[in-house]
């Protein structure tokens, strides 16, 4: 449901005020059944991670250059280098439950005792999408309605950063993973 009021142009987007949902990649979705029941599973088909910090990444159309009567024009290259890893920053649950599903999509992509992909024969076929998924990333208004939305096409993780404890402060837990994706679509209001 989305808030209707009006609100001023002016106000300042908020750092803490972005979302990141996906869907388990089919292979995760089959963790349950594959390994069965216990404390480690991952109990949900989709994960909500709320994060604080997020690259969105720069978005280039090279030109060209044409020589010309000694004159440089420009023309545009109509092509899009590949994007950079897209790093984000959240904070961890108390059940760990958003590191674990990091964590376990690393694992199957390659195994940690093992060395192999998919050792648990979570992935039904060899196809790449079996642990791909969808990543979006809404930037919430004070509603907490998405205004924009980064929606990063056959993503997965590469990256999962180490875990700091310091019980010297009350600081909720950081966590930290990176992706990769093929790539970026941003809509507004669900119209890309």
């Amino acid at each position: 449901m989305i808030n209707s009021t009006t609100q001023p142009a002016l106000n300042k987007t908020l750092i803490d005020k972005f979302r990141l949902i996906f869907t388990l990649p089919p292979a995760l979705q089959k963790i349950n059944k594959k390994l069965g029941t216990t404390n480690n599973e991952i109990d949900q088909d989709t994960m909500q991670f709320s994060v604080y910090g997020s690259i969105i990444p720069e978005i280039i159309v090279p030109a060209t250059e044409i020589r010309y009567a000694g004159s440089t024009l420009y023309n545009s290259s109509h092509s899009k280098d590949s994007y950079p890893p897209n790093n984000i920053k959240f904070t961890i649950d108390n059940e760990y439950k958003n590191y674990w599903v990091i964590w376990s999509w690393l694992n199957l992509l390659h195994h940690e005792a093992e060395g192999l992909f998919n050792t648990k024969g979570l992935a039904d076929s060899d196809s790449y999408l079996e642990y791909m998924s969808n990543m979006s990333i809404s930037s919430m208004d004070e509603f907490n309605n998405p205004v924009l939305t980064w929606v990063f096409t056959k993503s997965f993780p590469i990256i999962l950063g180490g875990i700091t404890f310091n019980y010297q402060e009350s600081d909720e837990i950081e966590g930290e993973f990176s992706f990769v994706y093929s790539q970026v679509h941003i809509t507004r209001d669900g119209v890309q």
